[in-house]
């Protein structure tokens, strides 16, 4: 990728007293970035004005991008992606010159080229008003060279400049294609040596430009290869009570919070991180009431415990108690990250034990309930007599309720120890603690546009329906989310239309649907027959999770009943060709949970399935363990019909039962060679 062209600006400043002290006119940076090249940018960009366009292909192969274990892989795959995606974000050059603000811009720079000290001072100044928020200015900066300019003032001890440089670049770099320029050009270097600054102001601004530039993949592996992390770590070695009243430092800190969240998204930062002493001095500033530098703090802790080590030592230090409270907090994207982490840490049974213990379910419940109100309130009017035996009508009588569009289909009717255990419980992580990659770039931008812009409420209800989903893992919560009526609400929120938040919402249900009281409140309020629907989708989390809850259901006989009618039978059949073995292994377990069930005519409804029993057989050669367990459970219930196990005899079932017989046999002999066939059972 470009970005990895040798660095434009020299690792240290320029050795030179006198060009130092006075960066406009002796130091002069329109000469040394080679100011006749850059007078004329319109010759460079109409020559390249070609390659700014991508084939379809390139597109499509830059939203497919691969996880790989290796670190240097992976960034060299986002690379790839990010030079895709800059070049998407060109604008047309030619409007750009013929707009007011380019030749504002281009005049500015002019006079950062040729000045003095006070005029580079005041054509800085002139520069923050030009409105660089927009696209069309960022861009224009970067076509005149400014940025080369800017760079090359940081570069000098100036103090007045220095500050003046920074804060152009903070406005600047809300482009990804200025953020790419200025690490193409060796700023990261510059910007990490003013992190180290004398002035507190300074080391501010530097971090904050730094946790911009640091969005770009190639950006965050320069910044970790060369002890960046620990530069930002440095920073917070501050009295967290000290921020209150010291707002420079506040900045300076918050500044630094931001270029470690943005440094904590891959694994290599997180573990820089954690070797610089960084988790605890996070940690520490949870205590702060400033609600600004607490975004980034919370953020930083949400990356970090996507891995179980990071998870049991935030457990440990008891920061989630700090989550939890921030869980009250009036500001909606830092209560949405806080529940986030919480999400993700409650799969370790002592964080969930303490949401409930500390209140932070009773919180997680209101929550849910204000973001399905909608879905709710048609729950409510398409089944009033099961909204009130539930607990979900409220109002006084008389008072009418708000008509909101119906969420719900029309012809739905009256239609949710240690950590180690409740990971296996989520399927070894995958739909349980979401890759950090994925979501974070968004929330840091988020807050880079503004952190009291507006959260969408399917952000919130995604991240509160899998901290109550982590909840229920544990039976002797589901009494307590049983008890604040959260069942029903998770029932309505069965026809959200965003599949992140449904995925949450049916694993919920799968946990809660074990308690009978909560399956017939879920089979009550149609929920039953919304899964047997939701069966026809194609996302493998999701049907994983809508298997393992039609699963639970499966046992109460009322609930298997409605299955049967619904056709939901053949549908989970169906899933025992899906490619991904484990959402085969659960849809064998809730076919064999169904087949357990003595219901009259089962054994006739399994040979109406039409190549049923050979495909359930063929899976004996399946060399996923959890999908031979599940499929030898179903067999052995279908074999007790003695016309079913006629059909399976002539499609093999013994002799591949045989042969599966004699692997598990060697296999325990290799595991233990010295007891041979006399070994543990």
């Amino acid at each position: 990728m470009s970005s990895r062209r040798p660095s434009l600006a020299p690792p240290g400043r320029d050795s030179n007293p006198g060009r130092e002290n006075n960066p406009g006119r002796e130091s002069n940076p329109g000469r040394d970035c080679n100011a006749g090249r850059d007078s004329n940018p319109g010759s460079t960009d109409g020559r390249r004005r070609s390659s700014l366009r991508l084939s379809q292909s390139q597109m499509e192969n830059s939203d497919e991008e691969a996880q790989v274990e290796d670190a240097e892989d992976e960034v060299e795959e986002e690379e790839d992606e990010e030079e895709e995606e800059e070049d998407l974000y060109q604008l047309d050059l030619q409007s750009a010159e013929l707009s007011t603000d380019y030749w504002q811009i281009h005049k500015m720079v002019k006079y950062l080229k040729v000045g003095n000290a006070t005029c580079t001072t005041i054509a800085l100044v002139g520069l923050k008003d030009c409105g660089l928020h927009q696209e069309v200015c960022q861009i224009a900066l970067k076509m005149v060279g400014g940025l080369e300019v800017l760079l090359n003032i940081l570069r000098t001890s100036n103090l007045r400049c220095n500050v003046g440089a920074l804060q152009v670049l903070e406005a600047a770099c809300g482009h990804v294609t200025t953020r790419a320029t200025v690490h193409k050009l060796g700023g990261l270097q510059v910007l990490q040596g003013l992190v180290g600054h004398s002035q507190v102001e300074v080391q501010g601004l530097a971090a904050s430009v730094l946790a911009q530039v640091c969005g770009l993949s190639s950006a965050r592996a320069a910044l970790i290869r060369n002890d960046g992390v620990a530069t930002l770590v440095a920073l917070l070695r501050v009295d967290p009570n000290t921020l209150s009243t010291d707002t420079e430092l506040a900045v300076a800190v918050e500044g630094a919070a931001r270029a470690l969240w943005a440094c904590s998204v891959c694994k290599s930062g997180r573990a820089a991180l954690l070797r610089a002493g960084g988790l605890e001095l996070v940690g520490r500033l949870l205590s702060v009431s400033r609600p600004t530098l607490l975004v980034p703090v919370v953020g930083v802790i949400h990356q970090c415990i996507a891995e179980a080590v990071f998870r049991e030592r935030v457990e440990a230090s008891g920061y989630t108690s700090a989550l939890v409270k921030l869980l009250h907090s009036p500001f909606p994207h830092l209560q949405v990250l806080a529940t986030k982490a919480l999400a993700r840490c409650s799969v370790l049974e002592a964080t969930s034990a303490r949401l409930v213990r500390e209140g932070g379910l009773e919180v997680l419940v209101s929550l849910l309930t204000r973001g399905g109100e909608s879905y709710t309130e048609a729950l409510i009017e398409k089944d009033p007599a099961f909204a009130r035996d539930c607990g979900l009508v409220t109002d006084a009588p008389g008072v009418p309720r708000s008509r909101k569009p119906s969420m719900m289909p029309e012809g739905g009717g009256s239609v949710a120890g240690t950590g180690q255990p409740l990971v296996n419980a989520l399927g070894d992580g995958d739909g349980g603690v979401a890759e950090p990659e994925a979501s974070v770039l968004g929330d840091l931008n988020h807050y880079n546009a503004g952190a009291g812009a507006a959260v969408g409420d399917s952000e919130l209800l995604e991240a509160v329906s899998e901290a109550i989903w982590h909840v229920s893992l544990l039976p002797e919560h589901v009494t307590a989310v049983k008890d604040l009526t959260a069942v029903p609400v998770l029932v309505a929120l069965l026809h959200h239309n965003d599949e992140k938040v449904l995925t949450n919402v049916v694993g919920a249900l799968g946990e809660v649907a074990g308690d009978p009281d909560c399956c017939m409140t879920l089979l009550r309020g149609g929920g039953v027959t919304t899964l047997i629907q939701l069966l026809r989708r194609t996302s493998d989390k999701l049907l994983l999770n809508v298997t393992r809850a039609l699963g639970s259901c499966a046992a109460e006989e009322e609930a298997l009943s409605a299955l049967l009618q619904q056709d939901g039978l053949r549908l989970l059949w169906s899933h025992l060709k899906n490619p991904n073995c484990r959402v085969q292994a659960s849809a064998a377990n809730a076919i064999c949970t169904c087949l357990q069930q003595e219901t009259e005519g089962l054994a006739e409804v399994v040979r109406s399935l039409v190549g049923g029993i050979e495909l359930l057989v063929s899976l004996l050669e399946s060399e996923s363990e959890a999908v031979l367990s599940a499929v030898c459970a179903a067999i052995a219930r279908i074999a007790r019909d003695p016309q079913n196990l006629a059909i399976m005899t002539d499609y093999g079932a013994v002799t591949s039962l045989s042969r599966l017989a004699v692997r598990l046999m060697r296999a325990r002999d290799s595991e233990f060679p010295a007891q041979g066939r006399r070994g543990r059972p």
